[in-house]
């Protein structure tokens, strides 16, 4: 029959697609060589329509099944899809997928901004269940324990097409926990991607849009991402940038800072900042007291959010810590002949959104702290605000600047 007679049915069927695949016989595949024809999908179409108003079933298609071959011949020309991940496997898509296991909160968080619907989700790491607040639809979701201490009998009996782990970290953890798992059943997909890494984190994204089909999304959130970056990038090559402020950057540790190889040392960089560590031969040195008042800095940022500097952040566990915190910061001994203490630079940045993929909020911050007159219009909070909104889904009152940054601008 005329190919165009059955489109309003594969309309009709292929109205919810979402994502990507899991290994195995491609649907609609009648004669299993890997490619599937107008015929194919028209055959399967027919078949199933004939099923449902009952003029016999035998060898009817599933509802799924056809709308998942509507995806495959629509949005992936009718073959299987390949993609390339963050580790730089190539991983086979044979099927759009409906049942994923994700193991880091990054990707977790990565998966909403694109608009992947919860039910997909069938499992997450422990982590996940500790942060109610920023979490609150996967709150009763099954937990697969971390990638440090995988539960491999809940990962299995969530009956996955897929399963997402970190690129590099704790990869020998996860190339374990991606070898056991393809012995257990090797036609679940495991996908190596790790949605923190700023240099990084727009091709990871774009790698979501692919095996999720979420292009248009994914378009928008890199989109969301350049124009701050560009922002920067255009801002420090100016003239009116002059020198990098020298800064002093800490951890929730005390006298724990960044050294190169570091990613704080890199987000320093990316905002401008010359850290006063540079030269350190550690990655993380825990510095002398003494080191950072001859250094000298002109600029301070502690960071919080754990540690012994568990407050705020979207908990908002005893917000009224920062000001105390500040206070005995900037009065430690002799910071008082510290530029940044006697200039009124310093500051607290709670790590929710320095780490992951808000680094690119605290970044916002930085840049307005090292360079006040040089980027006037960016407007951290409302950055903020709009993440939460826009991409995460939530209130954007839980992006009080009250509750990750102080003094509050």
């Amino acid at each position: 029959m005329n190919g165009m007679r059955w489109l309003p049915a594969l309309i009709l069927l292929f109205g919810i697609v979402a994502q990507s695949a899991c290994a195995g016989t491609m649907p609609g595949d009648l004669n299993g060589d890997d490619t599937l024809t107008r015929e194919e999908l028209s055959e399967s179409i027919l078949r199933f329509l004939a099923c449902s108003a009952g003029d016999g079933c035998i060898d009817a298609p599933a509802e799924q099944d056809v709308i998942d071959a509507a995806t495959i011949y629509t949005l992936w020309g009718g073959k299987p899809k390949q993609v390339t991940d963050s580790a730089g496997e190539v991983r086979s898509l044979t099927r759009p997928l409906h049942r994923v296991v994700v193991m880091n909160s990054e990707t977790l968080e990565t998966m909403r901004s694109l608009k992947i619907p919860s039910s997909c989700v069938v499992a997450v790491d422990k982590y996940i269940a500790q942060m109610p607040e920023f979490f609150p639809e996967y709150q009763n979701t099954p937990s697969v324990g971390s990638i440090w201490s995988p539960d491999y009998e809940q990962i299995l009996a969530g009956r996955p097409d897929a399963v997402f782990l970190y690129a590099t970290v704790s990869a020998q953890s996860c190339d374990e926990i991606e070898q056991r798992i393809f012995s257990a059943n090797p036609d679940i997909i495991v996908f190596r991607i790790d949605c923190y890494h700023p240099e990084t984190y727009r091709d990871d994204v774009n790698i979501l849009g692919g095996i999720f089909d979420r292009t248009k999304e994914s378009d928008a959130l890199v989109e969301f991402y350049t124009e701050v970056l560009d922002t920067l990038a255009e801002g420090l090559a100016s003239p009116a940038a002059g020198s990098w402020p020298a800064v002093y950057f800490e951890s929730w540790t005390d006298y724990k800072s960044a050294g190169p190889g570091s990613g704080y040392h890199d987000k320093i960089e990316l905002a401008g900042g010359s850290n006063i560590f540079a030269d350190s031969a550690a990655e993380y040195p825990v510095v002398d007291p003494e080191a950072i008042i001859s250094r000298q800095p002109e600029v301070v940022v502690k960071l919080v959010g754990s540690g012994d500097y568990t407050f705020g952040g979207y908990s908002m566990i005893n917000a009224s810590a920062f000001g105390p915190a500040l206070a005995g910061l900037s009065g430690r001994p002799g910071w008082n002949a510290i530029p940044a203490v006697s200039q009124g630079r310093v500051y607290l940045l709670h790590t929710a959104i320095f780490g992951g993929p808000q680094y690119i909020i605290g970044e916002a911050y930085l840049a307005r702290w090292f360079y006040p007159d040089l980027f006037v219009d960016l407007d951290p909070p409302a950055l903020h605000r709009t993440y939460v909104s826009r991409f995460q889904g939530l209130d954007p009152a839980v992006a009080d600047p009250s509750l990750f940054v102080y003094p509050v601008p």
